[in-house]
């Protein structure tokens, strides 16, 4: 491993365990934190890092219990099990089946990867065909080892615990875990009494990083605690209050000192962040309980030096309602992802009319003629010779959305309700499906805009019919109302002038707004605050006015 990705970690590790419970005002006199474990004495380690997490205790607990119910209640259940799913079969075991995880980082050459043993204990058995990225026909060597992947070795002592390790370790590891799993190595009596009860518990030989780790310029601000020799953290779940413990011990008192004065500077630039979202308008309203609850842990926190040591303590409560929370989170992260996967749909589509653009010189608006040929007369003439669209634009461009095979299954010559491409309906791309809420199957939002204030038939060229500009000129959008994703169908405005409820026309699907693709290929997502005005110029190739900035 590079020197600087071995630096990110355990800065991260001290930055988040040591410095964060530091960066405290003195408590106020409000509600009392809830009581952290005790403070943590130091503990014998030779190891440069010794974590474990005990799974089961946070499984286990009133706040992970409410957080699934909610989640669930939220309609999020089947992206839990979603998810849960993907990383079994990615793992080989289910976040949920885990009940504990312990590392053990020996040592950090100054060159070359650290040495490292993780063990994953879990409650179901774990498959040896498929854990942790294993090929379902890897065998193991003679001692039981498979080669993982991209280096490093997986062992299983027992049909419940795997064990990843750096192939440097493979003889202590076979005379002690192998043999024992109570306290074999890389456990030790004192390393194993010390974790027992708490729901975390790490132990961290700073004098053990390298040189260069310890001096590295990312982390030059926080040289005072790169001074300490061990850092011992504790952290307890007990119902619905988390409380921390973390003890660090220096060369001496006056490197105490400093990083004491170090920590408090931190405490108003932690503090003040919270404030900040307090005190915020944007969209934190949702949270404000927890933030609220972690502004008061940070004046709670007890922060103290005695002789050499520095000792850290604070407390969090969960007493506020979190089952709201998560279901507001699900909505958002929800529909976050969805706005996301919209918007990457509408650009498949804007790269795919460019494609065509490029192989045909034009791009079909509104629909195809006969053998999927370009019409030649606007729908809107007044005269009795209106071309018959057979097929909708957005059939024209599946070679281009790599659905080649889609596209042959088509009959050019015949129309979209033709015996034969009346089965094709249901064959429709995702790609045009509207995402997060499932509509008629074979029916789309997906549409463009025809008319003689917007795109005019039978084509456009990029970018001479865009006298605009290409992007300012919406090439698709998100209609209100579905239609046939084969038929030649559109959002048609006939009309000289632009209706009266132009925007009623538009989104319904996401709130907030609706996503569009702009002739240039880019998609954005347009707010239901645009104005009717600024929405009609977006349509309209060839207005000669300038866009107003509310979209």
């Amino acid at each position: 491993m590079p020197r600087r990705s071995l630096v990110v970690p355990f800065g991260i590790l001290f930055t988040c365990l040591v410095l964060v419970p530091a960066c405290k005002k003195k408590p106020a006199p409000t509600a009392a934190p809830p009581e952290p474990s005790a403070p943590t004495s130091t503990v014998s380690s030779d190891y440069l890092l010794f974590a474990h997490l005990n799974v089961k205790d946070i499984r286990d607990g009133a706040i992970f219990t409410e957080v699934k119910q909610a989640f669930a209640k939220a309609g999020g259940g089947s992206d839990w099990d979603q998810l849960e799913g993907r990383i079994g079969r990615e793992t080989g075991v289910k976040p949920t089946d885990v009940d504990a995880v312990t590392v053990c980082v020996t040592e950090a050459p100054a060159r070359g990867e650290p040495n490292f043993v993780l063990i994953v204990a879990a409650n179901k058995p774990i498959p040896k065909t498929s854990a942790f990225g294993l090929n379902p026909q890897a065998k193991p060597d003679a001692r039981g080892f498979y080669q993982m992947p991209g280096g490093g070795l997986i062992h299983f002592p027992n049909d419940k615990t795997a064990v990843l390790l750096s192939p440097a370790l493979v003889p202590q590891y076979l005379e002690g875990y192998a043999k024992n799993q109570t306290s074999g190595w890389p456990l030790t009596p004192d390393l194993t009494r010390s974790a027992a009860g708490h729901t975390a518990f790490v132990v961290a030989r700073l004098d053990k990083l390298p040189a260069e780790a310890r001096n590295g310029n990312e982390f030059k601000d926080f040289a005072p605690f790169l001074t300490a020799r061990t850092v011992t953290v504790t952290a307890d779940l007990k119902g619905k209050e988390l409380s921390t413990t973390a003890r660090v011990t220096f060369p001496d008192a006056t490197a105490a000192g400093r990083a004491k004065e170090k920590g408090q500077e931190l405490i108003k630039m932690a503090t003040s962040e919270v404030e900040k979202l307090m005190t915020s308008k944007s969209d934190f309203a949702a949270v404000l309980p927890a933030v609220k609850e972690a502004h008061r842990a940070l004046q709670a926190a007890r922060v103290e030096v005695s002789g050499s040591d520095l000792t850290l303590a604070a407390g969090y409560k969960v007493d506020f309602d979190l089952g709201q929370m998560v279901t507001e989170a699900v909505k958002k992260v929800r529909g976050s992802a969805e706005k996301i996967t919209t918007t990457n749909n509408f650009k498949q589509i804007g790269i795919a009319l460019h494609s065509y653009h490029d192989a045909n010189g034009q791009v079909p608006v509104h629909g195809v003629g006969p053998k999927g040929a370009l019409l030649t007369t606007s729908l809107f003439d007044k005269t009795n010779k209106k071309p018959q669209p057979l097929l909708s634009w957005r059939v024209a461009i599946l070679p281009y959305l790599e659905q080649d095979n889609l596209y042959r299954q088509f009959k050019l010559d015949e129309p979209w309700d033709s015996e034969h491409n009346k089965k094709l309906i249901d064959k429709m791309p995702k790609v045009f499906a509207p995402v997060g809420k499932p509509g008629k199957p074979g029916y789309t939002h997906t549409q463009m805009v025809v008319g003689p204030n917007a795109l005019q038939l039978p084509s456009v060229r990029i970018p001479t019919s865009f006298p605009d500009g290409t992007s300012n000129t919406i090439a698709a959008i998100e209609a209100a109302e579905p239609v046939i994703w084969t038929k030649p169908d559109d959002v048609m405005l006939p009309g000289a002038a632009l209706p009266k409820d132009l925007k009623k026309k538009f989104g319904g699907l996401q709130p907030g707004g609706f996503t569009v693709v702009m002739w240039d290929g880019s998609a954005r997502f347009i707010p239901d605050t645009v104005s009717e005005r600024t929405l009609g110029l977006l349509l309209n190739p060839k207005d000669d006015q300038v866009i107003p900035s509310d979209w």
